[in-house]
This record gives structure tokens, C-alpha cells and sequence, in this order.
């Protein structure tokens, strides 16, 4: 009984587990079981998912055949791509919606530009019958019921009607003979006669070419004064043009001294030959502090003056030792906004003005550029 006792298996208590090849391949049968069941009930789970869908999908719309469910499967997988990536697809594409908006946008555009050149025509034509009003505004108010400019206020129709047909008539005339009947008479018409090819290329007057018109007054050094119509636009290459317009006998005629700025001498060429007599010219006129200077006991108050090419310049002066001289000195610096407290806005520059200029050998080191005269702001002559 004792060597039966003996060779008897141990009892193992409850809870343990002898360790034995045997357990171990029976421990491994069970966890690949119960992996193979957890596995097979997520397949499951997903089957019945897709099943619960598709019991519902049939509820609402009946049979479903294969074709059908993989469809639907596709488009479950599409609807639940990030929407960046299904804005790329062409399946939902934007490019009509791009389409018809830029075809919207250049409608409204057409709409508004031909809306735009009706109201001008009609601003044009009703601002016509109550003053000579450019359509772009008018920086400086003026009366147009009286003094110089009263005719162009009553006659303002027939003036902005005769100031289109001398354009259009200059742009087309083949000879100068048929252009001077429009012209202003001018005691300078021998030195300056008329040249069509000094009109250049062809002015348009149509809104599109920016045309506009205002009204001034040009006041001579005795008192004296008249009204004329400035007229802008661009020309037919692209250039911008100004043509200046007076008042005769009750008939408009064009400036063609002021409109082609017409002097005795150019800028360049008073420059080279400094000229010692007193030369009428029409130019542009600047100032800045820098200019003025000291010759001797006189102070002298100094000038930029320039032509049309920025490169063909030089520096005039006024002395200030006399009362004319100062007077004269008051008269450009107000021209000009210059040294004023009244305005706070920067002093212009390149204005318009007429002068008689000539160059003094004696005055300064080596001699000056005097301005003798300034006679009117502008080029229209009064």
C-alpha cells in the first residue's frame, strides 16, 4: 500500500495549474479560440450593422438587389471622405456654381457701364442748360450768372455744342485755312501760324475719354479780364490734350496760342542763348524754399521754370528790392499756395503762368534768369 501511496499523483490545489506540456498546448487551444470568437462576433457585429442598414433601406423602398447595396456601400464610403477631399471629386464639383457667378459678375459689370456713359451723356446735357460744370466737379466755385463768363452761362448749350464741332472739326481739317475760321485772331499769328500737325493726333470728346470742361477768369496786370472754357480729355493715342476756348463777337473760338503753349523762345532755347531782352513765354512755374537766394545787398526770390519735357528747365528769379518786385513775388507765392497759413495743403507745383523773362549778366556772380514780368496765371491771354 505504501509504494501505491507513493507513486500517486500529487493533488494540486484548487486554483493552480500544474505545469505541464500538455496544459500548456490545451492553454493555447483556448486563447486561439477565444481570439477566433472575439474575431467572428465583430464580423458579426458588422454583418448585422450592415444587415440592420439594409433592412431599413428595404422598408423604405422595397427589394434591393446587389448592384444596388454596392452602390450604396460606395456612396457611405464617399460620404464619409473629409469634404476637402470630396469637393475634388467630380462627382460634387463646383465648377458650374464658378461658371454662371463669373457670368453674373460680367453682366452686372456691362449693366453698370453702360448705365455709367447714360448718366454721364445726361449729366453732361443737363449741367449744360445751368452752367458750364464739369462733370467731374469743380474745385473752385464760380459765379457764372455775371461778369466775364455771364455770356457762356446763357448761351452754355450752344457753347458746349460749338466747343465739340471745333474739335471734331480740327481733327479733320486738311488745310490750315479751313481751321482759322474757328480760331481766335492773334497778334502773334505770323510767328506762330497754324500747323495741323502742331494739333497732333485726333482729340476725343466722348465720356469714355475723360472729356471735361471748366469754366475760369483770366485777370490782366490793368484790371482788366475775361472768361474762357478750359476743355480736357485724351487724345486718340492715348494722350491727354487741353484746348482752351474764348468768347468773340458771340461766337466761340478756339485759343490756339494758349492751346498749343505757344512763346517767343522755348524753355530749352532760353536756356542756351540767355536772351537779354524780354522774351513772353509760357511755361510752368514751381517754388521751394531752396531757391531763394542773396546777391550782394538784394535778396532774390526764386523759381523753377519749366516746359512741357520734364528735362528742359532752369532758374528765374524776382528781386526783392523794389515794391513791384515784391507785388510781383505775392502774386506767384498766392498762385502757387506757397508760405500760406491759411490752407494747410502743400504748395502746387507746375502751374500754368505767363511771363516776360530775360537773363541779366550783371545781376549775381555770373549772371541771372530775371522774371521782368508776370503777366497772367494760365495761358489764355485777357
Amino acid at each position: 500500500m505504501s509504494d501505491v501511496d507513493e507513486k500517486a499523483p500529487e493533488e494540486v490545489p484548487d486554483g493552480m495549474v500544474k505545469r505541464t506540456r500538455k496544459v500548456r498546448k490545451k492553454r493555447k487551444s483556448q486563447q486561439s479560440n477565444s481570439e477566433g470568437k472575439a474575431h467572428a462576433d465583430t464580423l458579426f457585429a458588422k454583418a448585422k450593422d450592415l444587415f440592420v442598414g439594409m433592412h431599413d433601406e428595404e422598408d423604405d423602398h422595397g427589394h434591393v438587389d446587389v448592384a444596388e447595396q454596392v452602390r450604396r456601400l460606395n456612396q457611405k464610403k464617399e460620404d464619409d471622405r473629409p469634404l476637402d477631399d470630396v469637393w475634388g471629386t467630380k462627382k460634387r464639383s463646383s465648377s458650374w456654381l464658378w461658371i454662371v457667378l463669373v457670368g453674373l459678375i460680367i453682366s452686372v459689370m456691362a449693366i453698370v457701364l453702360a448705365v455709367t456713359m447714360w448718366t454721364s451723356d445726361k449729366s453732361r446735357d443737363s449741367s449744360a442748360g445751368d452752367a458750364l460744370v464739369s462733370p467731374v466737379g469743380r474745385l473752385n466755385p464760380v459765379d457764372l450768372s455775371k461778369g466775364s463768363l455771364g455770356w457762356f452761362n446763357e448761351n452754355s448749350i450752344q457753347v458746349l455744342n460749338e466747343v465739340e464741332r471745333i474739335i471734331h472739326f480740327a481733327n479733320r481739317a486738311e488745310t490750315p485755312e479751313e481751321l482759322s475760321q474757328n480760331v481766335r485772331a492773334s497778334p502773334y499769328r505770323a510767328f506762330n501760324p497754324l500747323r495741323l500737325e502742331t494739333w497732333g493726333s485726333d482729340h476725343l470728346t466722348n465720356p469714355t475719354s475723360k472729356f471735361s470742361w471748366t469754366p475760369k477768369v483770366v485777370k490782366s496786370s490793368d484790371g482788366g479780364e475775361r472768361g474762357y472754357v478750359k476743355v480736357t480729355g485724351t487724345r486718340v493715342d492715348g494722350n491727354p490734350f487741353e484746348a482752351y476756348f474764348v468768347e468773340s463777337e458771340n461766337r466761340v473760338l478756339l485759343d490756339w496760342d494758349a492751346t498749343v503753349g505757344w512763346s517767343e523762345m522755348a524753355v530749352a532755347e532760353i536756356a542756351e542763348k540767355k536772351p537779354r531782352k524780354e522774351v513772353l513765354l509760357r511755361c510752368r512755374v514751381s517754388k521751394k524754399t531752396t531757391f531763394d537766394q542773396s546777391f550782394g545787398t538784394v535778396e532774390y526770390s526764386g523759381y523753377v521754370i519749366s516746359g512741357d519735357v520734364s528735362d528742359e528747365f532752369f532758374l528765374a528769379y524776382v528781386p526783392l528790392d523794389t515794391d513791384g518786385g515784391k507785388a510781383m513775388d505775392r502774386e506767384l507765392r498766392l498762385l502757387l499756395n506757397y508760405g500760406s497759413f491759411v490752407s494747410n495743403q502743400p504748395p502746387y507745383e507746375n502751374q500754368k503762368v505767363t511771363l516776360r523773362v530775360s537773363y541779366s549778366s550783371e545781376r549775381g556772380k555770373n549772371g541771372l534768369f530775371e522774371i521782368v514780368e508776370f503777366l497772367h496765371e494760365g495761358w489764355v491771354s485777357p
